[in-house]
């Protein structure tokens, strides 16, 4: 005959199951958070990474779009004689 298992019997049983959870949570938690930290200077990487390429590129454009403006200066003022100087002062 199966024996009959008391309350106390059962809390215990119920209490030992649930240690085991919280421990197994305790564990899942401590895993994601150590990828979410991995993932985090992964992106940190990627980030300073893509803001020197973002950076160089941008010193590029600056510069063409400079010598463009200065180009286009330089021809007007040699076939309209369009004086530079009036403009800014």
């Amino acid at each position: 005959m199966p024996e009959e298992l008391g309350t106390k019997d059962v809390l215990e049983q119920v209490d030992t199951r649930l240690g085991n959870v919280e421990q197994d949570m305790r564990a899942f938690r401590s895993e994601v958070n150590s990828r979410f930290d991995q993932v985090h200077q992964e992106i940190g990487g990627l980030r300073s990474e893509m803001n020197g390429r973002f950076e160089r590129q941008t010193r590029w454009l600056v510069g063409l779009i400079l010598l463009s403006w200065l180009s286009l200066m330089f021809c007007f003022r040699r076939k309209w004689n369009f004086p530079l100087v009036e403009l800014v002062g």
